[in-house]
């Protein structure tokens, strides 16, 4: 069968050749082909970490030390976690753990900026309030101590979608400012609080979560902020890819309420967690 289509080809060109079959002439031109350049409408993490970087802090919290039965004082405690900027008036939000512990706010907060010309700048915070229920907290400083503050700009939880591309910037380990990237793993998912209550609409991402990402942004590829870092499942107590944010809807509704006066904390029995898993508050 080869070897007559072959043959077949063979007669038919010296059929055009001689001017048997295809009298006419036909002009084919030849185009070149160009590679199809595929944009993403989203940023780069390298893109969002240069724009927003500067509306991320650190947050450090100090509580009140202990008296043992012998009456030796134990000394201040101190805690770091992650906050960002949501309004130029110097609101941050938080994580509720980060700044207060077993109902008792830190009696000094101090919040550490990076952002270009203001690298290293440290100013007194002051805790608006803290809900253990939703494990969200606002922390306010004067802006006029900040050179060219500037807010983050927030997304909508509501619309998040499992696949998206997110990052995370925060403190893990007390390695400041540090990148983190993946994307959204789950939706809706139900977070334990602080205080054993449920936080519905959490988002579960891959992006890596460790102790000191508390109360930092987990940010979409469009750069906006769609929930708080707040917490892992592990079995060994470090990050294994299984990370949950609050979702920045549920933070909002709460800042809104702290701002406005109408907060009220909200009492729970703590939950025992699952025996088979490490719940986390990061």
């Amino acid at each position: 069968m080869v070897a007559g289509f072959a043959g077949a080809a063979i007669l038919l060109g010296v059929a055009y050749a001689t001017g048997i079959v295809g009298s006419s002439s036909t002009v084919v031109e030849t185009v070149k082909g160009v590679p199809a350049a595929f944009k993403s409408s989203g940023l780069t993490p390298q893109q969002i970490y240069e724009e927003h970087v500067d509306s991320v802090v650190e947050i450090q919290a100090t509580f009140p030390g202990t008296y043992d039965m012998w009456g030796q004082y134990s000394g201040d405690q101190q805690a770091l976690g992650t906050g960002f900027v949501v309004s130029e008036d110097g609101s941050i939000l938080t994580n509720a753990h980060v700044v207060s512990s077993n109902g008792q706010v830190a009696n000094a907060v101090t919040v550490i900026f990076k952002g270009e010309g203001a690298e290293g700048v440290q100013v007194e915070g002051t805790v608006i309030g803290a809900d253990d229920s939703t494990d969200v907290a606002l922390v306010t400083i004067d802006p006029s101590q900040v050179p060219d503050l500037e807010a983050i700009p927030l997304g909508d939880s509501s619309a998040v979608a499992v696949g998206e591309e997110v990052v995370a910037i925060g403190n893990p380990l007390g390695l400041d400012f540090s990148l983190s990237s993946g994307v959204v793993s789950a939706t809706d998912r139900e977070l334990q609080s602080p205080n054993g209550a449920t936080i519905t609409g959490g988002i579960q991402t891959d992006a890596a979560i460790n102790s000191g990402n508390s109360g930092g942004p987990l940010i979409d590829a469009s750069g906006r902020v769609i929930g708080i870092n707040e917490q892992i499942a592990s079995q060994g107590g470090g990050n294994e890819g299984i990370g949950f944010a609050v979702p920045i809807n549920t933070a909002l509704s709460v800042m809104e309420q702290m701002q406005n006066g109408s907060f009220q904390q909200q009492e729970q029995a703590p939950v025992e967690a699952p025996s088979s898993e490490y719940y986390s508050p990061y």
